[in-house]
């Protein structure tokens, strides 16, 4: 039933029966005040059930709203929305058809728009996503074309959720996710845009529960996990109210043809239209004679089960012509990146004006928030088509991946943990790059080469930053796709490879340890060979491979190692070159751990002073040490010494890099177990307090740091005897 017809009954009975109740009142002679008692009654009775149905959500808008204390749970929107498109047509039909498959309350409901290419089931979707934000109801948008793409979604979704732990691996993430929404008694929308893979899904769908899950797929067999919705292209009706309302004038005769010549699909009228608005604006029958002479034979090949989309291809190739050159290079590049949109952080203001005219003709879509640009995948297909065609295709790969390896290498150490997000969706650019590195045969390998190389450094770059945030379990793949790309266009020693080959031992976890040892060994063994025993990587692998030997368990192995890879650095390298830094530092940690803190202590002290000489007391890096001097005394017994160097290390890192940065509650956290150790309970009590509530605001509860605060802080109140 239409909405406004909900509203006039909600007011039209209530109304009605308290006029016919008043007549009846007076009729009898009835009191005044016993009359509108009476009245009030009939009024209100039928009244207020009417006017919570009328409320309640009209189709194509989603679940009834929540109340605001049970929103606190979950982050708004998580993912990028898509924007509504100019002159937007509704389908109510089909969002009619959404809300009767999300109507039932027993159990979680899973719906799949399926269709062809460009018929807008995205744009439903994100419809239906939009009016559930508006009610106050949470949504998470995914994206599911390929594997990567998804882990990384409901990674990111996990993320936010805070339910994501260090260890988790990808299967981990889906249980904890999957398990998450099925416990949820509030409503919450999960769209998974293009997914591709039924198999790939059903170990993350909730079987209960008040979660809905939309998805969107060019796959019938979908039908097995969810209840389907077939969207096909514009009825005739529907094309030409889009084309009279985005393109108004007085050709409303013209535009069945030109509908049908597009074969009703919304993406191509959607591009014809902007072509058709100009400037500058065309009438309907240049457009079409223009339209037909664009040779698009060799593009857009039939997909399986899908019409041809001669129509479609020609309405972009005819946009994307007469675009200025700047604009068709980034819509290339954009078309090599990945689907699920690049951010405009990654672009940088130099492309606005090119990315003003590509939205103008309805070439790329913005996210609803305005931080992403996305290209549809039918337009992504013919501009990489025509590339190839023209040779270009490695050229705009290239330009691609340079844009990401700057916007990754600007991250600096310290700022890993702010800029994760960015690391993550680089790490996704970087995945789909060497996809269509991949594309190119054998014979086209120097072609490529240049395109290739930057690629793989992109990867190699946020691995580092991955394994600096101690995130091993993401690390791992790109490096073992780093080690692969470098051998494929490499030899297996080349110092490009065996960097490759460091980098997937330093990703392994400390349970992989013995299988990192070996790995490292390798390396320096490798490195030893083709760079000599003095080089600084060779000397790094070194000082890796006994850091690990402690790290698998085996202290004293590792102890006599680093003393000798110490004492050859010292020999061969600057005072203040990072690798010589490095190994002192982990000598240093590992005379705790062989039981030798006092010497610890003097080796940290020394660093420090090395560190402050060269780098200035207020280095982070400085602080840090600092830090581990305190650690080492606390671990030497040295508990009121241990407690007054943290307290002086982290007023400095409060002031240089602020009261939430990570390495600043690390301090923190030792800080308090110096008090606890000094007896100083009440001070302990507090301190260990202060870090698990700041750990898990800044970091979330399922990360190692939080985890282990919290179980201090209860292990103190324990002791207290406080609840």
């Amino acid at each position: 039933m239409p909405h406004w017809l909900r509203v006039a009954i909600a007011a039209v009975v209530p109304s009605t029966a308290g006029v016919l109740a008043w007549w009846i009142c007076v009729a009898r002679g009835l009191a005044l005040d016993t009359t509108s008692i009476v009245v009030g009654l009939v009024v209100l009775l039928p009244g207020t059930p009417l006017a919570i149905w009328a409320g309640q959500s009209k189709p194509g808008t989603g679940p009834a709203p929540v109340p605001d204390d049970d929103r606190r749970s979950a982050p708004a929107v998580i993912g990028e929305v898509p924007r509504e498109p100019k002159a937007f047509q509704p389908r109510p039909d089909l969002s009619e058809r959404i809300d009767e498959v999300f109507s039932a309350r027993h159990a979680a409901a899973v719906c799949a728009l399926a269709g062809g290419r460009g018929v807008g089931k995205t744009h439903l979707a994100a419809t239906y996503a939009r009016s559930c934000i508006d009610q106050g109801i949470p949504v998470a948008w995914l994206h599911a074309e390929t594997v990567g793409q998804l882990q990384g979604s409901v990674d990111r979704l996990a993320a936010e959720l805070r339910i994501r732990g260090d260890g988790d691996d990808a299967a981990t993430v889906t249980r904890k996710v999957r398990a998450w929404l099925q416990e949820r008694r509030e409503p919450y929308l999960v769209v998974i845009d293009n997914a591709t893979d039924p198999d790939l899904l059903a170990s993350l769908l909730p079987s209960h529960g008040r979660a809905r899950v939309l998805i969107t797929t060019n796959d019938q067999s979908f039908e097995r996990l969810a209840t389907l919705i077939t969207v096909e292209q514009f009825s005739e009706e529907e094309a030409v109210g889009y084309l009279s309302m985005r393109v108004g004038g007085s050709e409303a005769d013209a535009f069945l043809p030109l509908a049908q010549e597009l074969d009703r699909l919304p993406l191509a009228l959607a591009i014809a239209a902007a072509a058709l608005v100009g400037p500058p604006r065309l009438s309907c029958a240049s457009y079409l004679v223009r339209l037909r002479t664009t040779p698009v034979e060799t593009l857009l090949a039939r997909p399986r089960g899908e019409p041809y989309p001669r129509g479609v291809a020609q309405a972009i190739m005819r946009s994307v012509g007469e675009i200025d050159p700047a604009s068709a290079h980034l819509l290339g590049e954009l078309s090599v990146l990945s689907t699920s949109g690049v951010g405009l952080d990654l672009l940088g203001m130099e492309a606005q004006t090119a990315l003003g005219e590509l939205a103008a003709r309805s070439l790329v879509t913005f996210s609803r928030d305005d931080t992403t640009v996305s290209v549809h995948r039918l337009i992504r297909r013919a501009v990489r088509e025509q590339a190839t065609r023209d040779r270009t295709l490695a050229r705009l790969i290239e330009t691609a991946a340079e844009r990401m390896r700057v916007a990754v290498e600007e991250i600096t150490e310290k700022d890993t943990w702010r800029k994760s997000p960015t690391i993550m969706a680089v790490a996704d650019h970087a995945t789909a790059l060497w996809e269509a590195v991949e594309q190119f045969g054998g014979d086209e390998s120097a072609h490529i080469r240049p395109a290739a190389e930057i690629v793989l450094r992109v990867r190699e770059v946020a691995a580092y930053h991955l394994i600096y945030l101690n995130d091993d379990i993401r690390a791992f793949p790109i490096a073992q796709s780093l080690v692969s790309g470098r051998e494929k266009f490499l030899r297996a020693d080349h110092p490009d490879t065996l960097t490759a080959l460091f980098i997937l031992a330093r990703s392994h976890t400390a349970d992989q340890a013995p299988q990192a040892c070996e790995l490292f060994q390798h390396v320096a063994s490798e490195r030893a060979r083709v760079l000599g025993d003095d080089h600084p990587d060779t000397l790094l692998s070194r000082s890796w491979l006994a850091f690990t030997h402690n790290t698998a368990g085996r202290p004293a192995e590792a102890l006599a190692l680093l003393d000798q890879v110490v004492a050859d650095q010292t020999r061969v390298l600057d005072p203040g070159h990072p690798t010589l830094l490095q190994a002192r530092f982990s000598q240093a940690y590992v005379n705790v751990d062989a039981g030798q803190p006092d010497r610890a202590v003097a080796l940290f002290e020394q660093l420090a002073a090395d560190q402050e000489r060269l780098f200035g007391a207020d280095s982070p890096d400085t602080l840090v040490i600092r830090g581990r001097v305190a650690w080492a005394h606390a671990a030497a017994g040295h508990a009121d010494e241990a407690a007054r160097l943290y307290e002086v290390v982290a007023a400095a890192q409060e002031r240089v890099i602020g009261a939430d940065h990570p390495d600043t509650l690390i301090t923190l956290h030792g800080l308090a177990a110096a008090y606890e150790a000094a007896g100083r309970s009440g001070d302990a009590l507090t301190g260990y307090e202060r870090v698990a509530a700041r750990f898990e605001a800044v970091m979330g509860p399922e990360q190692t740091l939080t985890k282990t605060a919290k179980a201090d802080l209860e292990r103190v109140r324990r002791s207290l005897r406080l609840p």
